[in-house]
Protein backbone atom coordinates (compact mmCIF):
# COMPACT_ATOMS: atom_id res chain seq x y z
CA UNK A 1 0.00 0.00 0.00
CA UNK A 2 3.07 2.41 0.83
CA UNK A 3 3.79 2.71 -2.88
CA UNK A 4 0.63 3.93 -3.50
CA UNK A 5 -0.26 6.68 -1.19
CA UNK A 6 0.56 9.19 -3.04
CA UNK A 7 -2.43 8.07 -5.10
CA UNK A 8 -4.68 7.83 -2.58
CA UNK A 9 -4.42 11.58 -1.84
CA UNK A 10 -4.96 12.68 -5.46
CA UNK A 11 -8.61 14.64 -4.92
CA UNK A 12 -8.35 14.60 -8.75
CA UNK A 13 -7.66 11.09 -9.14
CA UNK A 14 -10.58 9.58 -7.07
CA UNK A 15 -13.01 11.58 -8.67
CA UNK A 16 -12.12 9.55 -11.98
CA UNK A 17 -12.16 6.27 -10.57
CA UNK A 18 -15.94 5.61 -10.63
CA UNK A 19 -15.82 6.40 -14.50
CA UNK A 20 -12.69 4.11 -14.77
CA UNK A 21 -14.72 1.32 -13.11
CA UNK A 22 -17.76 1.85 -15.24
CA UNK A 23 -15.53 1.55 -18.46
CA UNK A 24 -14.03 -1.73 -16.59
CA UNK A 25 -18.01 -2.92 -17.23
CA UNK A 26 -17.99 -1.86 -21.31
CA UNK A 27 -14.52 -4.07 -21.79
CA UNK A 28 -12.23 -1.32 -21.82
CA UNK A 29 -8.70 -2.23 -21.22
CA UNK A 30 -5.41 -1.14 -22.00
CA UNK A 31 -4.59 -3.79 -24.20
CA UNK A 32 -6.43 -2.34 -27.11
CA UNK A 33 -8.63 0.08 -28.50
CA UNK A 34 -12.00 -0.72 -27.90
CA UNK A 35 -15.32 0.72 -29.13
CA UNK A 36 -17.23 3.45 -26.48
CA UNK A 37 -21.30 4.09 -27.07
CA UNK A 38 -21.82 7.70 -25.43
CA UNK A 39 -25.19 7.15 -24.87
CA UNK A 40 -25.18 3.91 -23.49
CA UNK A 41 -23.13 5.19 -20.93
CA UNK A 42 -25.28 8.69 -20.40
CA UNK A 43 -27.89 6.42 -19.97
CA UNK A 44 -26.11 4.72 -17.13
CA UNK A 45 -25.04 7.55 -15.16
CA UNK A 46 -27.69 9.82 -15.85
CA UNK A 47 -26.25 12.27 -18.19
CA UNK A 48 -26.53 13.05 -21.63
CA UNK A 49 -24.25 12.15 -24.65
CA UNK A 50 -22.89 15.22 -24.57
CA UNK A 51 -21.27 15.33 -21.11
CA UNK A 52 -19.97 11.87 -21.30
CA UNK A 53 -17.88 13.28 -24.40
CA UNK A 54 -16.53 15.71 -21.63
CA UNK A 55 -15.95 13.30 -18.98
CA UNK A 56 -13.99 11.46 -21.64
CA UNK A 57 -12.28 14.68 -22.48
CA UNK A 58 -11.27 14.82 -19.08
CA UNK A 59 -10.03 11.72 -18.78
CA UNK A 60 -8.01 11.58 -21.69
CA UNK A 61 -6.22 14.81 -20.13
CA UNK A 62 -5.71 13.75 -16.93
CA UNK A 63 -3.71 10.68 -18.73
CA UNK A 64 -6.46 7.50 -17.85
CA UNK A 65 -7.25 6.74 -21.48
CA UNK A 66 -6.24 7.08 -24.90
CA UNK A 67 -9.21 7.86 -27.26
CA UNK A 68 -9.02 7.69 -31.31
CA UNK A 69 -11.99 7.21 -33.86
CA UNK A 70 -12.56 4.46 -36.20
CA UNK A 71 -15.17 5.51 -39.53
CA UNK A 72 -16.52 7.99 -37.28
CA UNK A 73 -16.48 5.67 -34.12
CA UNK A 74 -14.98 6.86 -30.80
CA UNK A 75 -12.51 4.36 -29.34
CA UNK A 76 -10.74 4.48 -26.49
CA UNK A 77 -8.35 2.35 -24.45
CA UNK A 78 -6.54 2.88 -20.89
CA UNK A 79 -3.13 3.37 -19.84
CA UNK A 80 -1.01 2.43 -17.65
CA UNK A 81 -2.04 4.90 -14.97
CA UNK A 82 -5.71 4.10 -15.00
CA UNK A 83 -4.64 0.39 -14.09
CA UNK A 84 -2.37 1.75 -11.28
CA UNK A 85 -5.84 4.00 -9.87
CA UNK A 86 -7.30 0.93 -10.48
CA UNK A 87 -5.28 -1.51 -8.58
CA UNK A 88 -4.93 0.92 -5.90
CA UNK A 89 -8.90 0.27 -5.31
CA UNK A 90 -8.74 -3.21 -5.30
CA UNK A 91 -6.08 -3.01 -2.80
CA UNK A 92 -7.62 -0.35 -0.35
CA UNK A 93 -11.01 -2.58 -0.60
CA UNK A 94 -8.91 -5.68 0.00
CA UNK A 95 -7.44 -3.66 3.05
CA UNK A 96 -10.67 -2.69 4.42
CA UNK A 97 -12.18 -6.23 4.09
CA UNK A 98 -9.27 -8.34 5.37
CA UNK A 99 -9.57 -11.00 2.27
CA UNK A 100 -8.49 -11.72 -1.11
CA UNK A 101 -10.55 -10.68 -4.06
CA UNK A 102 -11.57 -13.01 -6.32
CA UNK A 103 -13.06 -13.43 -10.04
CA UNK A 104 -14.04 -16.42 -11.38
CA UNK A 105 -13.68 -17.60 -14.82
CA UNK A 106 -15.97 -20.91 -16.25
CA UNK A 107 -14.71 -22.66 -19.25
CA UNK A 108 -14.21 -25.64 -21.47
CA UNK A 109 -10.68 -27.16 -21.86
CA UNK A 110 -9.27 -26.88 -25.52
CA UNK A 111 -6.54 -27.85 -27.30
CA UNK A 112 -3.89 -25.33 -27.95
CA UNK A 113 -1.07 -24.98 -30.74
CA UNK A 114 1.29 -26.80 -28.52
CA UNK A 115 3.45 -24.31 -28.10
CA UNK A 116 3.51 -23.57 -24.35
CA UNK A 117 5.99 -26.44 -23.31
CA UNK A 118 8.82 -24.94 -25.51
CA UNK A 119 7.31 -21.38 -23.91
CA UNK A 120 7.39 -22.81 -20.41
CA UNK A 121 11.02 -24.13 -20.61
CA UNK A 122 12.94 -21.22 -21.24
CA UNK A 123 15.23 -19.66 -19.06
CA UNK A 124 14.31 -16.43 -19.29
CA UNK A 125 10.38 -16.90 -18.85
CA UNK A 126 11.15 -20.11 -16.36
CA UNK A 127 13.78 -17.99 -13.55
CA UNK A 128 10.84 -15.75 -13.83
CA UNK A 129 8.17 -17.64 -12.77
CA UNK A 130 9.45 -19.30 -9.82
CA UNK A 131 10.76 -15.96 -8.52
CA UNK A 132 7.09 -14.50 -9.03
CA UNK A 133 5.01 -17.01 -8.94
CA UNK A 134 6.67 -19.08 -6.62
CA UNK A 135 6.41 -22.79 -8.58
CA UNK A 136 8.34 -23.71 -11.26
CA UNK A 137 5.79 -24.52 -14.27
CA UNK A 138 4.53 -27.92 -15.87
CA UNK A 139 6.14 -27.73 -19.59
CA UNK A 140 2.95 -26.88 -21.19
CA UNK A 141 -0.17 -24.79 -20.71
CA UNK A 142 -4.17 -25.70 -20.33
CA UNK A 143 -5.82 -23.87 -23.06
CA UNK A 144 -9.37 -22.53 -21.70
CA UNK A 145 -12.26 -21.71 -23.81
CA UNK A 146 -14.68 -19.22 -22.00
CA UNK A 147 -18.26 -19.78 -21.30
CA UNK A 148 -19.71 -16.04 -23.29
CA UNK A 149 -20.70 -14.66 -19.86
CA UNK A 150 -17.05 -14.61 -18.31
CA UNK A 151 -15.44 -13.18 -21.28
CA UNK A 152 -16.44 -9.37 -19.74
CA UNK A 153 -14.21 -10.73 -16.65
CA UNK A 154 -11.10 -11.87 -18.63
CA UNK A 155 -11.08 -8.19 -20.09
CA UNK A 156 -11.03 -6.81 -17.00
CA UNK A 157 -8.15 -8.39 -16.11
CA UNK A 158 -6.51 -6.63 -18.93
CA UNK A 159 -6.91 -3.35 -17.23
CA UNK A 160 -4.73 -4.55 -14.09
CA UNK A 161 -1.32 -4.65 -13.67
CA UNK A 162 -0.90 -8.11 -12.50
CA UNK A 163 2.71 -9.85 -11.65
CA UNK A 164 4.49 -8.64 -14.81
CA UNK A 165 7.25 -11.47 -16.24
CA UNK A 166 9.71 -9.51 -18.62
CA UNK A 167 10.16 -10.15 -22.03
CA UNK A 168 13.85 -10.78 -23.04
CA UNK A 169 15.81 -11.67 -26.56
CA UNK A 170 18.12 -14.53 -26.81
CA UNK A 171 20.15 -12.94 -29.47
CA UNK A 172 17.86 -14.48 -32.56
CA UNK A 173 14.80 -13.85 -31.37
CA UNK A 174 12.45 -11.57 -28.49
CA UNK A 175 10.11 -12.94 -26.86
CA UNK A 176 7.47 -10.77 -24.84
CA UNK A 177 6.05 -10.08 -22.43
CA UNK A 178 3.55 -11.77 -19.66
CA UNK A 179 1.37 -11.06 -17.12
CA UNK A 180 0.36 -13.15 -14.28
CA UNK A 181 -2.56 -13.77 -12.12
CA UNK A 182 -2.04 -16.08 -9.30
CA UNK A 183 -5.21 -18.27 -9.09
CA UNK A 184 -6.20 -22.05 -8.90
CA UNK A 185 -8.11 -24.77 -10.88
CA UNK A 186 -10.39 -26.81 -8.69
CA UNK A 187 -7.88 -26.72 -5.80
CA UNK A 188 -4.58 -26.88 -7.43
CA UNK A 189 -2.15 -24.06 -7.66
CA UNK A 190 -1.90 -22.10 -11.27
CA UNK A 191 -1.48 -19.06 -12.70
CA UNK A 192 -3.60 -17.23 -15.50
CA UNK A 193 -1.38 -15.49 -17.98
CA UNK A 194 -2.48 -12.44 -20.39
CA UNK A 195 0.39 -12.73 -23.28
CA UNK A 196 1.27 -9.77 -25.50
CA UNK A 197 2.11 -11.62 -28.13
CA UNK A 198 -0.80 -14.87 -28.71
CA UNK A 199 -3.15 -16.42 -31.55
CA UNK A 200 -5.74 -16.71 -28.89
CA UNK A 201 -8.87 -14.21 -28.80
CA UNK A 202 -10.16 -12.78 -25.64
CA UNK A 203 -12.35 -15.78 -25.25
CA UNK A 204 -9.23 -17.73 -24.51
CA UNK A 205 -6.99 -17.64 -21.50
CA UNK A 206 -3.93 -19.93 -20.97
CA UNK A 207 -3.53 -21.42 -17.42
CA UNK A 208 -0.20 -22.88 -15.79
CA UNK A 209 0.81 -24.72 -13.15
CA UNK A 210 3.46 -26.77 -11.43
CA UNK A 211 0.98 -29.75 -12.29
CA UNK A 212 0.04 -31.40 -15.37
CA UNK A 213 -4.05 -29.96 -15.19
CA UNK A 214 -4.92 -32.38 -17.57
CA UNK A 215 -3.45 -35.49 -15.48
CA UNK A 216 -3.61 -34.20 -12.15
CA UNK A 217 -7.82 -33.57 -12.56
CA UNK A 218 -8.43 -36.19 -14.99
CA UNK A 219 -9.82 -33.60 -17.51
CA UNK A 220 -9.79 -33.70 -21.66
CA UNK A 221 -11.06 -31.55 -24.17
CA UNK A 222 -14.35 -30.12 -23.71
CA UNK A 223 -14.84 -30.47 -19.82
CA UNK A 224 -15.48 -27.77 -18.00
CA UNK A 225 -13.33 -25.94 -15.73
CA UNK A 226 -13.59 -23.59 -13.02
CA UNK A 227 -10.42 -20.68 -12.62
CA UNK A 228 -10.39 -18.99 -9.42
CA UNK A 229 -8.34 -15.87 -10.40
CA UNK A 230 -6.56 -13.82 -7.03
CA UNK A 231 -6.41 -10.22 -7.92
Amino acid sequence: MEGRALLGLDYKTLRRIPYLILLVKYGINEKEFSPISLTRMANDIGTTPQNVFKIIGRLVDDGFIQKSTVNGQLMIKFTPKASEALRFVIDTIRYYLDEKLVVRLVGTVTSGLGEGGFYMSLEGYAKQFIEKLGFKPYPGTLNVRLRPEYVKYRLYLDALPGIYIEGFSNGLRTYGGVKCFKASVHGLPAAVLIIERTHHGPDTIEVISPYKLRDALNIKDGDEVEILVNL
